[in-house]
């Protein structure tokens, strides 16, 4: 029997690694007069977010638990993960509340952001790391194409479509090379 294919999982990944270090790069360059720029960022910000909690709703509430009860020994693993995506939201709610001083004209907007979003992009990329390296290979290993087909169904549709689709469909479109973008929208 075919493996699960990750290619969705794994491309959602790249775009949440990438982000974090676009948007640092962003806030180093910002003018906090510069309104437009300041909305714009304030946007992707928003988007990004959401993106996050999405994919960490999805991950705590499908992904990992079929994984805990297929590979049981897994749940250290996802323990790991919790204590994770709990310092994830901790910084997401700092770099929330950077955001929405830059929009309202702080004149330290632009190293508050900066600052925010390096650690953010730092702590992303040791968390995606791990997940890539110890806990994707798990599903690829024990789970058929078929069952993972079936868990990520449920995973999109406890989602749905609506106006976060606006901004995660191009968000990953953006993140990854052409034969993967063609494959993951095909």
């Amino acid at each position: 029997m075919p493996a699960a294919d990750l290619t969705s999982y794994r491309a959602v990944h790249a775009a949440l690694r990438l982000a974090p270090h676009r948007l640092a790069g962003a806030a180093r360059t910002l003018d906090p007069h510069d309104h437009r720029r300041v909305k714009a960022l304030g946007r992707y910000w928003r988007g990004f977010a959401g993106e996050v909690l999405a994919h960490h709703t999805v991950e705590d509430d499908n992904m990992f638990p079929a994984l805990v009860e297929k590979v049981p020994v897994a749940a250290e693993m996802i323990e790991r993960t919790d204590a994770e995506h709990h310092r994830l939201d901790e910084l997401m709610a700092a770099c929330s509340d950077a955001v929405e001083r830059a929009t309202h004209g702080s004149a330290r907007a632009s190293s508050d952001l900066a600052g925010c979003f390096e650690a953010l992009a730092a702590h992303m990329d040791d968390h995606l790391d791990f997940e890539d390296a110890d806990i994707l290979p798990l599903f690829e290993r024990h789970f058929t194409a078929e069952e993972y087909s079936v868990l990520e169904d449920a995973a999109m549709k406890s989602l749905g479509i609506g106006a976060q689709a606006a901004f995660t469909v191009p968000f990953i479109a953006a993140s990854v090379d052409p034969d993967t973008r063609d494959q993951f929208f095909g």
